[in-house]
């Protein structure tokens, strides 16, 4: 029995998708009883749960023998993970499945990367069998721009002219999926990306050849991501948290492709190409 920790996310709902199609016996964490009653109807099983509130853990972690978990970036996500890795030891979970990300460390040089990285350590220090999948940006980031785009045939990053090797959240999931089913991923770290590392121009790109007119990147300044962040209420230590990630991308250290997609599912990493096509009406294609 798996438990699917974030399975009505970007990324989890494609975990929850593919467990679903390999008829896998597994269930959904939710707090929400609105989405539990969607997974319901779906024929996926839930257990109601809230990481921020450890006493329910325990009883959906009950018969569970592997746990998936990714959350989303939120100021308490650290204590949020601590919560479950605890209650996963006591419950007897023999392998725990986390998305990080690429780089992630209790030493890494960004914000991002220690918080990701102290809760990699709670888990390799539990006694569990573990596998981090560590991913990149992701491709599916630039459907928060898709109204922009739409209407302006725009979008606007703080990425100069760097390079970024995006990673679809359909290849992270199925490199989850793997680990989560198969044999021989227990105790490894699996960085993740795409099987390409394209500027802002060459996104705009693909994204006008996907909606059949022009879209242009727009180069802002970390100053104005950070007032763009705020502006939609995000915490400003999360939005500077992410500027440090961004910052990373005119040096060229978010270029770097990796070939482990298709060494762990056995088929090629998805293009930012196809990324786009298949979200072509998402970006107002004629």
């Amino acid at each position: 029995m798996i438990l699917v920790v974030g399975g009505t996310g970007t990324i989890g709902s494609e975990v929850v998708r593919l467990l679903q199609e390999a008829k896998l016996p597994f269930k959904a964490l939710v707090r929400d009883a609105a989405k539990a009653r969607e997974l319901n109807a779906r024929g996926v099983q839930t257990a109601a749960g809230d990481l921020r509130e450890p006493r329910t853990l325990l009883a959906a972690l009950g018969g569970v023998d592997k746990v998936f978990v990714v959350t989303p970036l939120v100021p308490d996500q650290v204590q949020m993970r601590a919560a479950l890795i605890a209650a996963a030891k006591t419950a007897g979970v023999k392998h725990f499945v986390m998305s990080t990300g690429i780089g992630a460390a209790p030493d890494s040089p960004v914000q991002i990367g220690r918080w990701h990285g102290e809760n990699q350590r709670q888990v390799q220090e539990s006694g569990m069998a573990w596998t981090f999948v560590q991913p990149g940006f992701f491709m599916q980031n630039l459907l928060m721009y898709a109204q922009a785009i739409r209407e302006k045939g725009e979008f606007y990053m703080p990425l100069g002219e760097g390079k970024v090797s995006w990673i679809d959240a359909r290849d992270i999931a199925a490199v989850a999926v793997q680990a989560l089913t198969k044999p021989g991923h227990e105790n490894q770290a699996y960085p993740v990306t795409g099987p390409q590392a394209l500027s802002g121009a060459e996104v705009a790109a693909a994204l006008s050849a996907a909606a059949g007119r022009p879209v242009r990147y727009v180069a802002i300044t970390l100053e104005q991501a950070k007032q763009a962040m705020t502006g939609v209420g995000m915490p400003e230590s999360l939005a500077d948290a992410m500027n440090e990630l961004y910052a990373l991308a005119p040096p060229g250290y978010l270029a770097g492709v990796l070939d482990t997609v298709p060494k762990v599912t056995g088929r090629p990493a998805r293009t930012f190409a196809e990324f786009a096509k298949a979200h072509a009406a998402a970006f107002g294609a004629a």
